[in-house]
Parts: structure tokens; C-alpha cells; sequence
């Protein structure tokens, strides 16, 4: 194949210009990690409400689906709702308790992918549970699990196993059981999972707390006699092994009691970090410490202090909580007693203890229900809420960490103009794997109650322009791309051409709104999500060529069978008045005799036909857009012409004997002419 060396010349230059502006492109493109999120205005999921009481629980799955669940006042009977969170957006609140009796408490709630949500509640003193298996899906429940129970809790692994751990009647008062689910059922465990049959565990402040590693491995931790005790659970079997975490003295103080068990373990279920409340005493003198053990394979490590404090000393430490991401990375936060402080310390790969830091920068007149929570595979952030005193408005606030290290600057979430915030009543945080966050409160009092929640977003994935270089024999193309990933969407795209805005659509492609000329045409797109960040798309290249190639067909030679017949094709995709430069090229030239004979060639192609006939020559031009241009003739084949026959040769008689025979050939010296023109052929 030959194509017109000038239109190849423009062709070069323009993609070269085309690829100089996607490199320019990607070049200015913000990377979707590489900044602190931005947070939409807070929403309003319930309320203005006087019968909200209090919001207890938030779960985000790694796709962004999940909900928040809280307690609501209705007809005088306290009702346990959620608010599924899709696509970026709380949806109206769905009551769990509908068709009970009595009054529900303690709703906790656990999101899977594909919009899996596990809640369970108390109510009248048995726990139930409602799945919902898929977004689509219809709740199924309350179904009761445990009679004469309290104090749930749940988790669940990105695979959607899940572990529910309470509190139930037992022989010492109370024990600690667990429940796990799997193919959408809930089985429970058999026996208790306490240290010893006849203490009091899981009561009170020394409620059980659950979480559920990567490999599908649930840890219990829970308050026991005064002290805290760790368990693993495969399914509905108990590890042999149960671990204590506090320890007896620290400091030369003596152990007086401990509780607040909080927990996180992340892909790997060898490691957890296991932060707790204990209280110490030398004499009448007595200091309260938030702590850290790690829990590694069946012992505890060393202890460490997320409160930054040391024993003996005169300030202490409450509140404690802990977050983990999937490699076992995140934040244990505990609150100084004195000033009401927040601090954190980092945990490494593994909750290998880290670095403490102070998190907030003001001062707090009470303590502030500080809820770490992990946004992404390493991101992660703490919200809390900030007191002024002396009659200010209470507000929440947050920082973020790309990293999982590093905090970045303070957020105020909260409104104002909504009243202060109030954290008692409930303070949760969750996140998706992609870095988007949401914080969720109780805002207001009495009749202006609300459940309220603000959306942090990080910029969207980028959209990617398919292909990223297109041909087209319309003036007015087509332009599609791939979507940016934005799992709290939707995505608003600005389509540029030409380094001009011509469109603005939430789907994926767009028709060119005004003719194009032909030639090479460089777009992009940005893509932005509600928060208004955006991420830029490669640059691409669409070459619309509208103009057929034009051809010209030449035959020379015979018309008989078995002569050679040539064929001569000249053409070219730049008819005037179309520019060389704006020709995509001619990409094929197909040649067919008629007679099945076909043959891809460039401008030359000789052919014998074997049989007489007529026959349509036909030239079909294709150049890189798709134009096509065809031109036909037609040849008449005659069969050959007979050969003519050899003359008579005439020779003398001898006699009777030789008449009619043929002269002899001659067997020496000079052939004759017409042995001559015989050996010519």
C-alpha cells in the first residue's frame, strides 16, 4: 500500500501536536490522593425532630454503601431507624423495629458491599436482627437472636462475614456471647465466650466490642471481673486461647480496674490493637490512663500509651478508641482529664504503636466523644466535637490524614445556623476505600433535634477517553469515555475541544455540538463530583475526515484469454479543495477482477483471465476514516484467436514410388526459414 506522502508529513505533525497536549494535560491533572478531602454542606437525614434520641452507629463499606442508625421517639415509644447511605445520599429513614411491641435501644448497624447492611437492636430485652442482602434487596426481619440480652456490637469483613458480640444473662450475672454470619444467616456461637463461667462480663462499661479481620476472623474484646480479656472466633468457634490485656501495675502503681475495651484488627487477623481505660492507685492517690497492648498471634505485647502520659502523674486520660485500616494502620485516641485535650497516637504497618500528637488546637470546655475512622486503605481521620464554654455554640470538627499519618488541617462540619452540635447523643464517623468519608451527629435540642452529616469527598478517579485516538467521517463526532470512579457521585463532565468548553453531561458521551473541519481535533474532559473536585482526563485525538477518497482506473493490454491485462489505479484522499494536512490517508486499495480474483495492491496489478466472458473490474479506495470510494469497468474477454495453419510443402516427384512423400529435412549446414521460425516460438 502507498499512501500520498504529504498527507503522511500533516499527519505526523498532528498527532505530535496531539501527544505534546496530552502530556501537558496529565502534566497539570491533581492526583486523587494527594489532598485533603473537601466536605459537602452537612445534610439533614432526620428532623427537625423532639422525639430524636440518640444516634448510636455508622458503617461504610469499601464501595461506599452503608447507613447510620439512631433512636427516635414515635407516638411516645422509643423506634429504632436507618438511613441507607447510596450512591452519596441518605435515603428517607426505613423504622427496623416495625411491628415490635416495646421500646427499642442500642441499634448497631454493618455495611458489605453491593449495599449488604446487617442492623441489630434490643428490644424488650431480646436482641434482633434485620439483613438486607443487596441494595435492591428487601429487609428481611426483626428476626429475634438472643433472649435476655444487651449491649450488641458488629462487624463485618469486606467479604461479608460478620460478627455480632452481646451481652446476655449468665450465671455470673452476665456473660459475653457472639453470633456470625455467613450466606445470610446468623448462627450463634454455643457458649459463652467468658474467662471464667462465674464472673460478671459484658456489663455496663465493660461492654463487648467486635471486629472482623480481612481473613474472616472475628476478636471479641470485653470488661471481666475489672479486667479485659480478648478472644478470637472462626465462625461459631471460640480460640482455646483467652488473653488478658490489662496489666496489674504500671509505674509502680497498682491496678485498680479497667474497662472501655475498644479494638481494630485490619487484613490480617495475627495482629489487633486492643486500647482500653485503666485506673491505678499508689495509696489514696489515683490516676485514670487510656492504653495499648498489641495483640500478636496468642500474646500481648509490651504496653503503650496513646495518651502520651506516664504513671505516676498528675493528669489522666479517658475515652479511649482506636481505628485500623486493612494493613493494620490508623489512629488510638484518648482525652486528657484536665483540659479535655484530644490526642492521638499513630499505629504503623500491623498497629505497630507509633508517634503521639496532640489533635486539636482549641481549648474544650468538656470532653469531646472523639471518633477516629478509617476512609480509604491507609487515609483515615478523627472527627470530635469542640466545646467553646461560656455559652458558645458546640461544633464538629475533623482532620484527615492521606497518609495515615500525617493529620491534615481542622474541619468544621457542623452549621451553626443549625444549633449547637451534640456529641453525647451520638458522634460516628465511617469511610469507603477510595478516601471519601462521612461524619454523622446529633444537632440541636428539643424541637430542633436532627440527625445531621456532612460528606467529605477526594477528587473523583479520572475519566478516560475511549479511545484515546478515533477517526471520524461525521463532522459532528461522537466523544465517549469511561467513567470516573466516584462512588458518591454523580460526576458532572466538561468536555473541551480544541482547549474550549463545548459541553457539560453526567453521562459518558456527547455528540459534538457544532461541525467540525476536517483534520486532527484534541479533546479532554474534566470530571467533577458534588464537592466540586475534579480530576482531568488524558487528552485525546479525534480526526474527522468527511471528503471519500477520489480514484482513477487505466487499462492497458489484451482482451483475449490468457492475455496480460494491466491495471493502473491512481488516487488520493486530498481532493481539492481539501488540505493535504486534513486527510486521515489512504489506508486500502482493493482491487477485484470479477472472476473471484481479488488483491489488496497500491497503484499497479497485471491479470490473465482463463475464460471469456465479460467482467467488472472493480477499484474500491478506503482511506483511515472509513470513506470509501469505488469505481467500476467493465471488459469483454474474448477467447483467443486460433493459431494459423502451417502451408502445404511442395517437392518434385522421382517417381510412382514417391509421390506424395515429403522432402526430407535437411540433417546439416543452414536451417531452413521455417525451421528457423520454428525455433523462434
Amino acid at each position: 500500500m502507498q499512501v500520498d506522502r504529504t498527507t503522511m508529513r500533516g499527519a505526523s505533525t498532528a498527532l505530535l501536536a496531539a501527544l505534546l497536549v496530552v502530556l501537558l494535560w496529565v502534566l497539570a491533572a491533581p492526583a486523587a490522593q494527594a489532598q485533603v478531602p473537601d466536605a459537602a454542606a452537612p445534610v439533614t437525614i432526620d428532623g427537625p425532630d423532639p422525639g430524636i434520641e440518640a444516634l448510636s452507629g455508622m458503617d461504610v463499606a469499601r464501595d461506599g454503601t452503608g447507613g447510620v442508625v439512631y433512636l427516635k421517639d414515635v407516638l411516645g415509644v422509643r423506634r429504632a431507624f436507618v438511613s441507607r447511605l447510596l450512591g452519596g445520599v441518605f435515603q428517607p429513614p426505613e423504622q427496623l423495629d416495625a411491628g415490635l411491641p416495646g421500646p427499642s435501644s442500642q441499634p448497631v448497624i454493618a455495611a458489605g458491599n453491593g449495599g449488604l447492611l446487617l442492623t441489630a437492636f434490643i428490644n424488650g430485652g431480646q436482641l434482633y436482627v434485620v439483613n438486607r442482602s443487596s441494595a435492591a434487596a428487601p429487609a428481611v426481619g426483626p428476626a429475634p437472636l438472643a433472649g435476655g440480652a444487651s449491649d450488641p456490637s458488629i462487624s463485618i469483613s469486606n467479604y461479608g462475614k460478620a460478627y455480632l458480640s452481646f451481652t446476655a444473662l449468665g450465671s455470673g450475672g452476665h456473660d459475653v456471647r457472639a453470633a456470625y454470619y455467613s450466606g445470610g444467616v446468623w448462627s450463634v456461637a454455643p457458649a459463652p465466650l467468658d474467662a471464667q463461667p462465674g464472673d460478671d462480663s459484658g456489663a455496663g462499661t465493660a461492654r463487648s466490642e467486635v471486629t472482623t479481620s480481612g481473613d474472616g476472623v472475628g476478636i471479641v474484646a470485653w470488661g471481666e471481673a475489672g479486667h479485659i480479656y480478648t478472644r478470637r472466633l472462626r465462625g461459631t468457634a471460640p480460640s482455646l486461647v483467652v488473653e488478658q490485656a490489662d496489666v496489674p501495675s504500671l509505674g509502680g502503681w497498682s491496678e485498680v480496674s479497667s474497662d472501655q475495651p475498644r479494638l481494630g484488627t485490619g487484613g490480617d487477623s495475627s495482629y489487633a490493637a486492643v486500647s482500653f481505660h485503666e485506673v491505678f492507685a499508689s495509696g489514696a492517690l489515683r490516676q485514670s490512663r487510656v492504653l495499648l497492648r498489641r495483640l500478636r498471634g496468642s500474646e500481648f505485647e509490651s504496653v503503650t500509651a496513646p495518651d502520651g502520659l506516664s504513671t505516676p502523674g498528675s493528669s489522666g486520660a479517658v475515652q479511649p478508641n482506636v481505628t485500623v485500616s486493612e494493613y493494620g494502620r490508623g489512629f488510638v485516641t484518648a482525652v486528657r482529664e484536665n483540659t479535655n485535650q484530644l490526642f492521638a497516637m499513630t499505629l504503623g504497618n500491623n498497629s505497630a504503636s507509633g508517634p503521639v500528637t496532640e489533635v486539636d488546637s482549641l481549648s474544650n470546655a468538656s470532653a469531646p466523644d472523639a471518633v477516629p475512622a478509617m476512609a480509604g486503605l491507609y487515609s483515615d481521620l478523627i472527627a470530635w466535637q469542640r466545646d467553646p464554654g461560656g455559652g458558645g455554640a458546640r461544633e464538629v470538627r475533623a482532620r484527615y490524614s492521606v497518609n495515615g499519618t500525617d493529620l491534615g488541617a481542622e474541619l468544621v462540619l457542623s452549621d451553626p445556623g443549625l444549633g449547637p452540635t451534640d456529641a453525647d447523643r451520638g458522634l460516628v464517623a465511617a469511610g469507603d476505600v477510595t478516601g471519601n468519608a462521612a461524619v454523622a451527629w446529633v444537632q440541636g435540642s428539643g424541637a430542633t433535634s436532627r440527625i445531621v452529616a456532612t460528606l467529605l469527598y477526594v477528587p473523583p478517579g479520572a475519566p478516560a477517553p475511549a479511545p484515546g485516538f478515533a477517526y471520524s467521517r461525521g463532522r459532528q463526532p461522537v466523544l465517549s469515555w469511561s467513567p470516573a470512579r466516584e462512588q458518591w457521585g454523580p460526576v458532572l463532565y466538561t468536555v473541551l475541544l480544541d482547549g474550549q468548553p463545548v459541553a457539560r453531561t453526567a453521562g459518558t458521551s456527547v455528540r459534538v455540538p457544532v461541525p467540525l473541519a476536517d483534520g486532527p481535533h484534541t479533546w479532554a474532559l474534566t470530571g467533577a463530583n458534588p464537592a466540586g473536585l475534579a480530576r482531568n482526563s488524558p487528552a485525546a485525538t479525534v480526526w474527522v475526515d468527511a471528503v471519500a477518497p477520489v480514484v482513477r482506473l487505466t487499462l492497458r493490454g489484451g482482451r483475449h484469454v490468457g492475455d496480460t491485462l494491466r491495471a493502473y489505479v491512481s488516487y488520493t484522499d486530498a481532493p481539492a479543495p481539501e488540505p493535504r494536512r486534513a486527510a486521515s490517508g489512504v489506508s486500502e486499495v482493493l482491487i477485484r477482477w470479477g472472476d473471484r480474483h481479488d488483491y489488496h495492491i497500491a497503484h499497479y496489478k497485471a491479470h490473465a483471465y482463463k475464460r471469456a466472458g465479460r467482467y467488472t473490474i472493480t477499484v474500491v479506495v478506503k482511506d483511515r476514516a472509513g470513506n470509501r470510494r469505488a469505481i467500476s469497468q467493465v471488459v469483454r474477454i474474448t477467447p483467443a484467436p486460433k493459431p494459423k495453419a502451417k502451408p502445404k510443402s511442395k517437392s518434385k516427384s522421382t517417381g510412382k514410388g514417391n509421390a506424395g512423400t515429403p522432402a526430407p529435412a535437411p540433417t546439416g549446414g543452414q536451417p531452413t526459414h521455417a525451421s528457423r521460425r520454428g525455433s523462434g516460438r
